[in-house]
């Protein structure tokens, strides 16, 4: 990979984290109604062009809430982008597409099975002492 590759690389990082904060701050002072359940901005995925961006919300709530938040975030997303364009300088202000992030899901979903196993392995170790004393 060449150093100008490796410059373009982190720019694109540099921008969308730049994007991510944006976009977290414009869901908590700057979005006129409520969004349902707890949405999070978990990444935003950018080209080289840095004209599109693909922005990953995480919604903890029920799957109709999660629904109703992508679809508001998507009406919305010109709001946003502006906001985006107003507070980063930018040549051009990237266009937003908001995808569903079940990444937080599945660790909660590992966590519960680990800690259900957990629970199981510490029953067999009592029921297994138990057995040994008799």
């Amino acid at each position: 990979m060449r150093k100008s590759d490796d410059d373009k690389n982190r720019r694109v990082s540099r921008v969308e984290q730049e994007i991510q904060k944006t976009v977290a701050q414009f869901l908590i002072a700057g979005f006129s109604s409520r969004l349902p359940g707890l949405v999070t901005v978990s990444r935003v995925l950018m080209p080289a062009d840095l004209r599109s961006a693909k922005v990953y919300v995480s919604v903890l709530g029920s799957e109709e809430q999660r629904e109703i938040a992508l679809e508001t975030l998507q009406d919305r997303a010109f709001e946003i982008q502006d906001f985006i364009g107003k507070q980063l300088k930018m040549r051009y202000c990237p266009k937003l597409t908001f995808f569903h992030d079940d990444t937080t899901e599945h660790v909660l979903k590992i966590d519960r099975i680990l800690h259900e196993l957990e629970e199981k392995r510490q029953a067999e170790q009592k029921k297994s002492r138990s057995n040994d004393e008799e």
